[in-house]
């Protein structure tokens, strides 16, 4: 398994992935975005970064976010997850950064339990609110 920066050929698969993740579709405008290959040429997941002027619970700024991690089913449990965040990780402390912020859905157990493996601290916890007008 191969870890490297995504380019344009690997965006409409990287699409389907966060498709997936999400169940929406998604414009990753400026972010950085890694995949894994477990086939030459063949994305079997991905990370995305973006820089974020700021991160709830991180004291630099800008802070690298991820904003998509994702791994198909099928090539879980593989260490593909932690090969993408490694990769992301490296590129952040190679580009100054001393802190990679992230969320999570409080019931996502499974990602919680990876990003505690992963050494993320939980930082805060926050509801979020609307009002339709």
């Amino acid at each position: 398994m191969h870890c490297r920066r995504a380019t344009a050929h690997d965006m409409p698969r990287v699409a389907e992935m966060m498709l997936a993740l999400t169940g929406e579709h998604y414009d990753f405008g400026d972010e950085i975005v890694f995949v894994a290959e477990q086939a030459v040429g063949v994305p079997a997941g991905f990370v995305s970064l973006s820089l974020r002027p700021w991160a709830e619970g991180c004291d630099s700024t800008p802070v690298p976010y991820i904003e998509g991690w994702w791994v198909d089913p099928h090539a879980r449990r593989l260490g593909i997850g932690r090969a993408l965040m490694n990769t992301a990780m490296d590129w952040c402390r190679s580009n100054g950064y001393a802190e990679l912020g992230s969320d999570v859905e409080v019931g996502n157990r499974p990602s919680l339990d990876a990003h505690h493996q992963l050494g993320f601290e939980p930082t805060l916890t926050l509801q979020f609110f609307r009002r339709r007008l």
